[in-house]
């Protein structure tokens, strides 16, 4: 599941946030362009945002958890 979520983040990363700013580098400064690109680019930064809390969060600490057998459960009985 990391490594899932960890590529879907990848992918999602290079399918929409690079063009956006790739075509935004070949044109001439302006602070309407810059603001169609952050608000272009903040849907796939959430949803990156949450894969990688996922991944992080819920998988490999789960996961050290399960190799640690939960020694904090035992620690309050």
């Amino acid at each position: 599941q990391v490594l899932g979520s960890l590529f879907y983040a990848y992918y999602i990363f290079v399918r929409l946030c690079i063009p956006q700013f790739h075509n935004s580098s070949q044109e001439t400064f302006n602070l309407r362009g810059l603001v169609l690109c952050i608000f272009n680019s903040i849907l796939p930064g959430v949803l990156i945002l949450f894969l990688v809390f996922f991944a992080f969060l819920h998988c490999w600490l789960n996961a050290f958890a399960e190799m640690l057998r939960f020694a904090d459960r035992m620690f309050y009985k």
